[in-house]
Formats: structure tokens, sequence, C-alpha cells
């Protein structure tokens, strides 16, 4: 069989709908419309969902075997902006779902394909979409090198000079632009959230207000949806195992705030339907809010594909220490906990200073620019929890590497607008 022949059996034999499909197995049964329909949306929206379609697709691939920490799911919605410990403003991936030791061009070729699904979303020819491909994979072996020749302190802590990146940068949209979800981003914050989500409780209090089927008090569940239990011994096993994992000083931090109320609330495309909830806290004496987020951690869709013999068993932890050692500074508030069904999470703060850029305002330009940002921030990820010497050896090597990475991102966005198409198909079978 040729290598044309080939491929073509081989993507005969995906069943994208069926990987989804096992997804949704243990999912939140009201929000699974919303999820399909969040994907249905555009094929750009639909490889957002579709992590785990893509994981097993690479796997089917070679690979140069340098590994390091990936994110695991490296497309460029899920790079942006968050405030530090020190309250600074940070530029950095921005979500670890799926993060797993695994080959870095895993990694890279999901931020690849991206670019190409972003390009062709603004309606930029292949002579673009290539370029912004290029760009990012150029800047990405120009970073690695970089950071191989630092010593290993200063490149742990190396973090970009965000005011100067952007006032730097060759791209007038991409300045415009960055600079609106800056002053946005800063604006963002728990009582700007708990403005949005929550009213008045009737008493003089906050409460989150009630919005099915995408923001579900708990209060307003049958017990089933807590394990069967009275709510409040739901929460406190959950409280508990939680504070158990951070450290000492955000314990007594927190000591100082009252959880008043707790609700599931979707979020992003690939977790709807996943067991995500927010906790509004209030400062005991001085009424401070606090809005945090748990999500539910599951397997990274990368784990059948890739041994990880010293990972934790516990998968919130996985997200936990795979964020803390990718990212320059994170959240203080990051620990993980287990509820009474056994079932995993992981907890942040919300909204804290969050800003990402919104693709639609750029131009083909602006898009390869914002490329090249997220794949220097992506090489700095892989420096810090890889063998940055021996990448940096390989990249130098690799002389096809841009080639081979712009004929992949091409045929990973082929296959998400296959399967996107093969979605919208099924959805419209099941309404006639």
């Amino acid at each position: 069989m040729d290598d044309v022949a080939d491929a073509k059996f081989a993507q005969a034999m995906r069943d994208p709908l069926a990987l989804l499909a096992a997804q949704e197995a243990n999912r939140l049964p009201w929000l699974l419309d919303e999820r399909r329909r969040r994907m249905a949306d555009s094929p750009f929206a639909f490889f957002r969902g579709a992590a785990a379609v893509m994981a097993a697709d690479l796997a089917a691939t070679p690979h140069s075997g340098q590994i390091v920490q990936l994110c695991g799911d490296a497309h460029l919605l899920n790079f942006g902006f968050y405030g530090s410990p020190e309250r600074n403003l940070l530029f950095d991936i921005n979500d670890f779902d799926e993060t797993h030791p695994g080959p870095f061009e895993w990694d890279l070729q999901r931020l690849a394909a991206s670019l190409v699904l972003a390009a062709r979303s603004l309606g930029l020819a292949q002579k673009q979409q290539l370029k912004a491909v290029r760009q990012a994979v150029r800047a990405y072996r120009k970073a690695i090198s970089g950071f191989a020749a630092m010593d290993v302190i200063p490149m742990w802590v190396w973090r970009p000079d965000l005011p100067r990146l952007i006032a730097d940068n060759p791209s007038r949209c991409l300045r415009h632009h960055l600079n609106d979800v800056v002053a946005r981003a800063l604006k963002r914050n728990s009582r700007q959230a708990a403005g949005k989500l929550c009213e008045s409780d009737g008493a003089g209090g906050l409460r989150i207000r009630h919005d099915p089927p995408l923001v579900w008090r708990f209060a307003e569940l049958d017990e089933q949806w807590h394990g069967g239990v009275p709510l409040q011994e739901w929460i406190d096993f959950v409280q508990g195992g939680y504070h158990s994992t951070i450290r000492q000083e955000m314990r007594h931090l927190l000591s100082q705030f009252d959880l008043v109320d707790t609700a599931i609330k979707a979020v992003g495309v690939g977790s709807v339907g996943t067991r995500c909830a927010i906790g509004l806290f209030v400062g005991r004496q001085s009424g401070e809010l606090l809005l945090q987020q748990s999500k539910q951690a599951e397997a990274s869709v990368l784990a059948p594909y890739l041994p990880n013999p010293d990972g934790p068993e516990h998968q919130g932890e996985r997200v936990v220490q795979g964020q803390r050692l990718m990212q320059t500074a994170s959240d203080p508030f990051l620990g993980w906990t287990t509820n009474l069904d056994g079932q995993h999470f992981y907890r942040r703060h919300f909204r804290d200073w969050k800003g990402a850029v919104d693709v639609s305002c750029l131009d083909a330009e602006a898009l390869g620019e914002y490329g090249k940002l997220c794949a220097r921030t992506l090489a700095k990820a892989h420096a810090r929890s890889g063998d940055r010497l021996a990448l940096a050896a390989h990249l130098e090597g690799d002389t096809g590497l841009v080639d081979t990475l712009q004929e992949q991102a091409l045929r990973h966005a082929d296959l998400a607008e296959h399967d996107h198409r093969l979605l919208v198909g099924a959805a419209a079978a099941v309404m006639q």
C-alpha cells in the first residue's frame, strides 16, 4: 500500500463522533446538546472541543522522542492573560486539562493546526495560512535556542515585558487589539464577575443567579446530583480535600471567607458537560467577594497513547502539577479535591484578570504575529519542563521541520473540517 492509499485507509478507519460520544458517557446529560451546539458552530469551534480526536490522530504519527510536559490542547485560544500572585499581568498558556508528558511536536502541531483554522475563518488564502505556520514554527525554534543558551534559574523565571512586547509589535492591528484585551482583563475580578452572575438573596446578601441549563445552583438540584447526601455534607467533604492540597498561608487566607453559594456553570467548548462549578465566598469582616472555579479533571486525552509511570493518580493533581511546571507563575489558589462520588477536581481563582484574544478581530499580519507570540510562550513552557539542550540540538538538526509541520497543519485542519461536517450532518439527521 503506497503512502497516499495508506493515509486514505487510516482516515477511513477514524470515527471522531464515536470518540466524542465516549467522552459524553459520564457528562451531565442536560448539557450535551449545548456541547454539540457549540462544537457545530464552526470548524475551529469543533477543533477546540475535539482534543480527543486529534490525540488519536497524533498517536498514529511518528515523533522525535523529545519529551516535555505537554499542554495537550495548545490551540490559539488556550493562551491568554491572567494575574500573577504579585498582581502583575502575565501572558501564558492558560488551560491544562489535557496536560501530560509527551513529544513536543504534539503541542506544536495543535498550535499550527489552530493557526490554519483561524486563518481559514478569516478567509485567508492557503499561502497566508502556511506563512502563519512557518512564522510560528521558526519563532518556537528560535525561542528554544535562546532558552537553551540561558542558565537554568534565569530561564526558569523568565517572562516577557508585556508593555514593551505590545508596543514593539509590528502589527498595528494586533497592538490595538492587545491593548483592548489588556484593558478589559484588568477589570475582570471577583466583584465584576459577581455583578454578572449573582443576585440578592432577599436577606441582605448575595447568591448565584439560577439560570439553567448553563448555571444551576446546587441548592436547586436533587440530592442525586450531590451523592444522595445533604448538600452541606457534600460541600464540607470537597472543601476539606481542597484545603489539604493548598499551602498553609492560603488556608489561612481562605479561613477569613465564608462559602455562601455554589453552582454548576458550563464553560468553554471541550469542557461542556463536565462537572464545572463556581463558588461564591464572602469575607467575614470586609464583605470582600471571592469567586473560585472548580473543574472536573478526567484522564488526559493523551493518556491512552503515552506512558506516564510517575504521574499522579489524582487527575486534579495532574492538572495542577502540569500547570505549575509549565507556567512561570501560577494561581496561588490552585489545588485539587475529590467528591463523595470519587470524581476528581481542581480549583482555581475565577476570572482573575483573565483576557483572551478574539481571532475574528485580527488580519493576516496580526494572526501571524500572534502565532509567533503563542509559539514563543509554548517554547518557554517546554524549556522549563523538558531537556532544553537536547531539544535545541534536535531542532537545529531537523532542517525539514517547518515543511513537515506546515503539511501536518493543513492535514489536521482538513480533518477538523471533515469531522465538523460529520457532526453537523449527524445533528441534522437527528432533527429529521
